[in-house]
């Protein structure tokens, strides 16, 4: 009788063990959040449903694994590393890290983990949670883009204001240069005309005493070189003067800040100003071949490819370690256009080719770029309804390619 009662006893405890194992499991089952908990030597000895359907693995197969079983937990070395930090300080620790779903989609995450007392008060193991915030990091992402974007639209703004005030400056005096060069040139070919008249006049009197000493004077000021090498002056000089306003010209263009509305333009034309602008930086390091086809004009914001223009062209001089060459090539096919920057630099591997267009990803050095250019060039792209795209080999250069559709999409 006794024998029974305490058999029965037992089994009453025993059940009411289950039913409170069962209910603790459904309790931490019901966190929406992933949790686990491991032993001391990291292995997994539990998990929670949410865990179960991040990692496409049951319980069962979760169990006695160690981390380095779960092939997503990449790097295993950090995860490692803040367990024995965990244990050693027996303190929570928090940190974030990137992890894979069971279909391969990286989440960015911040995972908290703190151990749990065993016998006698010792740490037993680790029990920890992680925490989506992929979303709120994409959205700080945007938001460092957003305000890089708007620091570049100042800039451009600033030197659209600046050109202005420049082209104003620069164009008055250079109106009268112009003016006074172009009489000057009248001038010295009327001189020219004078002293032929005179000179056939002096030498048709052969019986002139001063003949001799008039052609000899007249050959050691070198007039003839003097009056032909005028002419060549003058012209050169107006060239010079004419180039300054193309580039004055160019440069208003390239920086109108009135060019806020879409409308319809030549992208050979807005290449030539933005070459124009950028030539500077691409003479002393790479011979520059333009080759222009035939294409409608489209639909655009003008102000933005400038800029995603001048970008293709700065990066591709800045990729040449010795003389190079950069090809400009624009051609059409259907309802788009195309326009390519290739460059005979250095290239790059195709780890970097895949990230090339994420937002402060950048190669160069510390203060020399913010690794917005080519993300923001990228941006402008799509926000017109075009790709752009990239091929590279290393050691043989870079070619960027810019899609636009003639109509720009609403």
């Amino acid at each position: 009788m006794s024998t029974a009662l305490t058999e029965h006893g037992a089994h009453v405890l025993f059940e009411r063990l289950n039913q409170q194992l069962r209910f603790t499991q459904e309790i931490i089952n019901a966190i929406p959040t992933p949790v686990f908990y491991k032993d001391r030597t990291g292995h997994y000895i539990g998990c929670n449903r949410a865990f179960e359907q991040f990692f496409g693995l049951q319980q069962h197969e979760v169990i006695s694994r160690s981390m380095r079983g779960i092939h997503q937990m990449h790097p295993h070395e950090l995860h490692e590393k803040m367990d024995r930090e965990c244990l050693t300080a027996n303190q929570p620790c928090r940190y974030e890290a990137r992890l894979a779903n069971n279909e391969g989609t990286p989440f960015d995450v911040i995972i908290t983990k703190a151990p749990y007392l065993a016998d006698k008060g010792k740490s037993g193991g680790i029990v920890g949670t992680f925490t989506d915030i992929t979303e709120r990091k994409q959205s700080e992402v945007t938001l460092q883009q957003m305000q890089g974007q708007i620091i570049q639209q100042e800039k451009m703004a600033s030197i659209g204001q600046l050109a202005a005030g420049v082209a104003h400056e620069i164009n008055n005096p250079m109106g009268f240069i112009t003016s006074n060069l172009t009489s000057l040139a009248k001038y010295a070919e009327r001189l020219d005309q004078y002293i032929a008249a005179l000179l056939q006049s002096l030498y048709s009197c052969t019986s002139h005493p001063g003949l001799a000493e008039i052609d000899a004077l007249r050959q050691k000021l070198k007039v003839d070189y003097i009056i032909s090498d005028v002419c060549e002056l003058v012209n050169e000089s107006l060239d010079g003067a004419k180039r300054v306003q193309r580039i004055v010209q160019d440069l208003k263009s390239f920086s109108r800040v009135d060019q806020v509305e879409c409308c319809r333009v030549n992208l050979n034309d807005l290449l030539e100003t933005t070459i124009n602008i950028a030539w500077n930086e691409l003479k002393y390091i790479a011979t520059l071949e333009r080759d222009f086809g035939e294409i409608p004009d489209i639909s655009c914001f003008p102000q933005q490819l400038n800029q995603v223009f001048l970008n293709l062209l700065v990066n591709a001089a800045q990729a040449m370690e010795k003389q190079g060459n950069i090809v400009v090539r624009t051609w059409a096919d259907n309802d788009r256009v195309f326009v390519s920057v290739a460059d005979t630099g250095k290239g790059m591997p195709e780890h970097i080719q895949k990230s090339i267009f994420e937002p402060f990803f950048t190669t160069k050095e510390v203060g020399k770029g913010t690794g917005l250019g080519l993300s923001i060039s990228a941006d402008i792209i799509r926000k017109h309804g075009g790709e752009i795209t990239v091929t590279s080999e290393v050691g043989c250069g870079t070619t960027f390619t810019v899609i636009l559709p003639v109509t720009v999409k609403d």
